[in-house]
């Protein structure tokens, strides 16, 4: 995995050592040009890029994640110029668009050679009812996913963020574990194991009570976002 970061950024700080494919392509063979675009539910989604999307984030994230910038009680202040080259050397960015303006993104990247890290995920509150994000990683991205070898997909969630606990737990994401920390406060771990051995694992030894997940799961898996 070193060899992916061998070429040096050049001391003025620009991101023109940065230029290579994208971390998931060299560490798996991903080319989410080949899966992309897709038409689902009337949206189309498509490969976008840190650039592409960074104007729809400056312009509502703050207002769907209902950010005070003014007044946060957590972040780390400006953002560094090394976000920008981090999420360029290592980001897959996601864009949904409907009646030609763009309306959600998602953006991921590998945690390692075994794990993929869903960093973001929002889409416009109007188009949320559709929910083509939930069919997008349900038809799309945990497949390409698995066939590639990545045996989970994780994720964070605020404790507040009940609507978003629920989408996360219909596409059989695990809890597994909590965070506290000083940029983004508290939030609830959640794993989608891809192997289905390796989430029988985690069940039988850390989890006790109801097995809900071990319930008609190929059903779940094909709808996961209808009540079975």
């Amino acid at each position: 995995m070193q060899a992916a970061f061998t070429a040096p950024v050049n001391r003025h700080g620009d991101d023109r050592s940065l230029q290579r494919s994208a971390l998931s392509q060299q560490l798996w063979g991903i080319d989410w040009n080949q899966h992309l675009p897709l038409d689902l539910r009337g949206f189309r989604v498509s490969v976008s890029s840190y650039e592409g999307l960074s104007p729809f984030i400056s312009k509502y994230y703050p207002t769907l994640f209902e950010e005070d910038t003014s007044a946060q009680a957590f972040g780390s202040g400006q953002s560094h110029p090394a976000k920008a080259r981090y999420y360029r050397a290592a980001g897959d960015f996601f864009e949904f668009i409907a009646d030609g303006e763009t309306v959600g993104v998602v953006i991921g990247t590998p945690i390692d050679w075994s794990s993929y890290y869903i960093r973001t995920a929002a889409l416009l509150p109007q188009f949320q009812g559709r929910q083509p994000i939930q069919h997008f990683f349900s038809q799309c991205v945990f497949d390409v996913l698995r066939e590639a070898g990545v045996e989970r997909v994780e994720l964070d969630v605020a404790p507040s963020n009940l609507a978003m606990m629920h989408v996360v737990t219909r596409l059989r994401f695990n809890a597994t574990g909590t965070l506290l920390t000083e940029r983004w406060g508290a939030h609830v771990h959640f794993t989608k194991f891809l192997r289905e051995d390796a989430e029988r694992v985690f069940i039988a030894q850390f989890c006790s009570g109801p097995k809900y997940q071990l319930r008609n799961s190929q059903a779940m898996e094909a709808s996961p976002c209808e009540t079975p």
